[in-house]
């Protein structure tokens, strides 16, 4: 295992991000690994498609069962691939007998139902490890990354479902209407060997499909916490911090040499030769301070031996450092040794077994675990989807907000109490008296006071255009009171409005007879006939 060959980045990953590796490396490398596993496959299919029509469930499940003989060629064409040892099919399928039946018996019976057995593969066909070392190893990999390898064989499973489905909705598309073929006896008739073989082979194509992905993925996982756990990326580093130091003193030294035969050409001495030493280098070459200490590369990357790493770690293990015992006292009570007969234990054990008591009383409390199990998942549902089901079956009608009507708008007072009893008398007395910006003013003032008191909400931030647009939007809701009526109080509002701008603002006096009119229209326009009569008696 070469590390400065590798073809991908060595860094360490997030689980989910060594699958996207695992789907890059699968999708690069796939028609090599399709190949193969069509060649090594294919013959079981054979078989498959041999076995009578009425048992067709052993051919799909021999199908099935027998996938991790045909991954083992392809995770060795992974494993060389990241070295950029990309092996032919040739010298892959004369190196299949070696790797194929690695403890092929295990990996066909429970071993085959593992849920990380893509993640797993790699440790029993590249490390060859079995047994106890086996199991060790697996610890050390599943502390980390594992979950994910279980969510890979779980949706490579449902993937392989719906690639099967939506490859027979395939065929049946393509199934002229003219027929008028039946969905359901076209495809689920069990009386037709040729309808079973063409199932069985649509399976075998969905499984193919998904092969070269599920491989990759796991060969991902392992890989990833091979680097996390050895750091390969820290040694890559290194080499390459070596590499380019010998690369440089080796430069430094043509450079030297170059340099000196220079020298000897122009002062006409003869070149030194190796075995004589010339003056000034052996006090030079005791002070130099810059002299590498690596001179050469680094070779291959070497596994240590595992009995002599053991021995290594126990000759450490025995020093004086960690081989420190300590004595601990306590006090502890005598309690009476009970001596329990073995043989009474047993008949006790078989006699709980015959009678059934021990299978009642587990199916008690798994019964009573699955009913806990259930309501604590309607709790969960209810508390995850409480906003939704409020909304489904509460319906509060939303309390309306009240909202505190504004004492003075613009500076100025628009309560009922500042206001006379007749606006538009009012008003002309003050225009006659040569006070046209305060006629204009209690105009104003008095209709800010008549939107207000109809809904309108009116506030210190809006602009006088603004309480125009305001005042017709209101009024294109009401249907009450008739249009004409309305399109007037809304004309008036607009004229008054702009007068009072250019007042205000422009310091401009409108016209006398214009601002008599908005004086003596006021009360026709605001008040209807009732108070204006009213108002009138007064």
């Amino acid at each position: 295992m070469n590390l400065d060959q590798v073809t991908v980045e060595i860094r360490p990953r997030s689980a989910w991000e060594a699958l996207d590796l695992g789907l890059l490396m699968a999708r690069r490398w796939w028609w090599p690994m399709m190949k193969l596993w069509l060649i090594v496959s294919l013959p079981v299919l054979a078989i498959a498609l041999l076995i009578p029509a009425g048992y067709w469930w052993i051919s799909a499940i021999l199908i099935w069962w027998l996938k991790p003989i045909y991954e083992r060629p392809l995770l060795h064409i992974l494993s060389h691939a990241v070295f950029n040892e990309l092996p032919d099919t040739h010298s892959t399928l004369k190196a299949f007998p070696s790797f194929a039946f690695k403890q092929i018996m295990l990996s066909l019976s429970w071993r085959r139902l593992s849920p990380t057995r893509c993640m797993d593969l790699p440790v029993l066909q590249l490390e060859g490890l079995s047994g106890a070392r086996r199991y060790e190893r697996l610890g050390i990999l599943h502390r980390e990354d594992s979950s994910p390898a279980s969510w890979i064989s779980f949706l490579g499973l449902m993937l392989e479902f719906s690639l099967w489905i939506g490859l027979i909705t395939l065929v049946w598309a393509f199934i002229p209407q003219e027929l008028n073929i039946e969905w359901a006896g076209l495809f689920f008739d069990h009386e037709s060997a040729e309808l079973i073989g063409l199932q069985i082979f649509i399976w075998y194509c969905a499984i193919a499909l998904t092969a070269p992905f599920y491989v990759a993925c796991g060969f991902a996982l392992y890989l990833n916490r091979r680097i996390k756990l050895e750091a390969w990326d820290i040694d890559i580093a290194f080499r390459r911090i070596a590499n380019k130091r010998v690369n440089q003193s080796r430069v430094l030294s043509l450079i030297g040499a170059l340099a000196i035969g220079f020298c000897s050409l122009i002062d006409g001495i003869p070149p030194a030769y190796a075995d004589e030493s010339l003056p000034g280098m052996e006090q030079t070459s005791d002070d130099s301070t810059d002299e590498f200490v690596i001179e050469k590369p680094l070779g291959e990357y070497q596994e240590l031996d595992r009995d002599s790493a053991q021995a290594a770690i126990k000759d450490v293990m025995q020093q004086g450092e960690f081989s420190r015992k300590e004595k601990v006292r306590e006090l502890k009570f005598d309690e009476p040794e009970e001596d329990e007969d073995s043989s009474e234990f047993w008949e006790k054990l078989f006699d709980f077994l015959e009678n059934f008591e021990g299978f009642i009383a587990a199916a008690n409390m798994l019964e009573i675990l699955l009913w806990f199990a259930v309501m604590a998942l309607i709790v969960y549902v209810i508390y995850r989807y409480r906003n939704w089901l409020a909304a489904q079956f509460v319906r509060v009608k939303p309390v309306a907000v009240t909202t505190a009507k504004p004492v003075t708008l613009f500076g100025m007072d628009v309560t009922r109490e500042s206001l006379p009893d007749d606006i538009s008398q009012t008003a002309l007395e003050l225009l006659t008296t040569g006070n046209t910006r305060a006629a204009l003013a209690l105009l104003y003032r008095a209709s800010l006071f008549r939107l207000i008191d109809s809904g309108i909400e009116i506030h210190d931030g809006h602009t006088e255009g603004e309480c125009v647009r305001l005042m017709r939007e209101h009024y294109s809701t009401i249907s009450s009171q008739p249009r004409d009526a309305l399109k007037i109080r809304i004309d008036y509002f607009a004229q008054l409005t702009r007068a009072w701008q250019q007042l205000a603002y422009g310091h401009l006096d409108p016209d006398h007879h214009h601002a008599e009119q908005l004086c003596k229209n006021w009360n026709p326009c605001w008040l209807d006939s009732s108070t204006s009569t009213a108002r009138g008696a007064q």
